[in-house]
């Protein structure tokens, strides 16, 4: 017997390199797998959370008063909050008037929401569930923005109408708001105030959206992006072009993390601290996210994070899917691999902390053995004081990501792959006897492992039967392969959370014929 292991399978799935050209414990596909701390694993679950809402979500955000935590979501027509008991409708006397495609914008300005749809006036809420939503003072009856952003003690309204005019590079910000108000001014010909206005037509590109970024706001345009720092009288704002031609692909396509800014751009995905990008995509997903993505719905993608995993989620819908987002690709910030995790009718996701009833896993109540449960002392998968990601669902639904272990109670599918590996020596026939999984699951946890074999790397590998490898029961799974590249798939639709770390293989190698 000659053992061939695989120590580290934690190095993430990797798409558009060749397979026989990828290293040990790089995975060729995967579906809802994750790689960090050294494992390779399934994904947790999708938890339905809150009320179920009574619109089509398509847009969702945290916000907190004094007294309390509230999800805002907003629908075409309507805007809902809930605290964890109650849901409330803050719509305006007036619907919203805006289509599914006409994205939401927005954020928290001094303890009040701001909400924008890019057809309508913008607006705000005061935390009080007595009041409605009301239209931002000082704001031009026949305005309209593409974005409104908060920043500092300002609003950033970005691709501005007035009237039948557009100004599609048009940056424009409001008067300072005193602590706890909304600014009372947009008039840039008051010498009285501070409010202004600025081009930033040195890129023909149209502006898309902005993001903060410690004390600098950057403005993404569709192939460019640009400083925004304040400098106070009589300028207000500084504005730089920073290096680069990298831009973003649609409104949301930007998330915040300890490493900086994650984009979606028009054919990538970077990350940059304002002195130009470095692309996380390249050579591993780039060309398996724009060859599956939606070329009619592609301003649905959106970008968020998952901060409890270190992780960001490029959020995209697929070609012949359900027209929202279908799929996740899941890059870690910490482990620097990518995953995979499937969705359905996704429309939004947001992070931030919830107010969600939840009793914590005891000592009595967890079935899981000592050397195999993978849940956390006292955990608690709703704690209140951490960040949470929701989404938003076309089901309509607001879920909870990565909670409990089946998608809404129905078990869902983890699946590694490798195929063409050729151990070092791509002419010797490999003989393939057993496969040893070191997995840690709940004792009985079901995993189903498939051998594929193959003469040459441009032949698609023959798969052996699948071989049922029960944990707690068995320590290995007896197979019988043959060929020059030696390919491994491991399944499992059952409901129990499993990981791996390593792999074993009884490989005899042969000569060349």
């Amino acid at each position: 017997m000659s053992i061939v292991k695989i120590s580290d399978v934690s190095k993430g799935v990797n798409f558009d390199t060749m397979p026989e050209e990828l290293a040990d414990g790089v995975w060729s596909s995967c579906q809802n797998m994750r790689f960090r701390n050294g494992f390779a694993q399934r994904f947790r679950g999708l938890t339905d959370v809150f009320n179920t809402p009574t619109v089509t979500p398509h847009f969702i955000a945290p916000f907190q008063t004094i007294s309390k935590r509230f999800w805002a979501y907003a629908g075409t027509e309507k805007v809902f909050v809930d605290d964890g008991t109650t849901k409330t409708e803050i719509t305006p006397a007036s619907l919203f008037t805006g289509a599914v495609d006409d994205r939401w914008s927005g954020g928290t300005l001094s303890g009040i929401l701001v909400l924008n749809n890019g057809v309508d006036k913008p607006t705000y809420w005061n935390g009080d569930t007595g009041t409605d939503l009301a239209t931002l003072p000082g704001w031009g009856a026949t305005w309209k923005s593409a974005v409104v952003k908060p920043f500092k003690e300002y609003l950033i309204a970005l691709d501005v109408t007035k009237g039948s005019s557009r100004y599609p590079h048009m940056v424009k910000w409001s008067h300072s708001a005193a602590p706890g108000a909304i600014p009372t001014s947009w008039d840039e010909t008051d010498v009285t105030k501070d409010a202004g206005e600025q081009d930033l037509a040195q890129t023909p590109d149209l502006l898309v959206d902005a993001l903060p970024m410690g004390d600098v706001m950057i403005v993404y345009k569709e192939r460019s992006m640009y400083s925004m720092s304040f400098i106070g009288q009589p300028y207000i704002w500084r504005f730089q072009k920073l290096p680069g031609d990298s831009g973003m692909l649609t409104r949301g396509c930007a998330v915040n993390t300890p490493l900086g800014h994650v984009v979606l751009t028009a054919g990538d995905v970077v990350i940059h601290q304002g002195q130009g990008v470095t692309s996380i995509a390249d050579g591993s997903i780039r060309s398996y996210i724009f060859n599956n993505i939606d070329t009619t719905n592609y301003k649905r993608a959106f970008v968020t994070a998952n901060p409890q995993r270190n992780e960001v989620l490029i959020c995209f819908p697929l070609n012949g899917g359900t027209g929202y987002c279908d799929k996740a690709a899941v890059w870690n910030w910490v482990d620097k691999t990518w995953g995979l995790r499937d969705l359905s009718g996704v429309t939004y996701g947001a992070f931030g902390q919830a107010d969600i009833p939840n009793t914590p896993t005891t000592w009595d109540g967890d079935s899981g053995t000592w050397d195999t449960d993978v849940s956390e002392w006292n955990e608690n998968e709703y704690a209140p004081n951490e960040a949470r990601l929701l989404l938003t669902r076309s089901s309509p639904s607001i879920v909870a990501f990565d909670t409990g272990s089946t998608d809404f109670g129905v078990n869902f599918r983890g699946v590694l792959e490798r195929t063409q590996m050729a151990f070092g020596d791509s002419y010797a026939i490999k003989f393939v006897r057993a496969v040893y999984p070191k997995v840690d699951s709940g004792s009985g946890a079901v995993l189903q492992v498939e051998v594929g074999y193959s003469m040459s790397a441009d032949e698609s590998p023959q798969w052996t039967n699948a071989v049922t490898y029960t944990v707690g029961t068995d320590n290995k799974v007896d197979v019988m392969a043959k060929g020059r590249y030696i390919s491994l798939r491991i399944t499992s639709t059952g409901a129990a959370p499993w990981r791996i770390r390593s792999i074993d293989m009884d490989i005899q190698m042969a000569g060349a014929y």
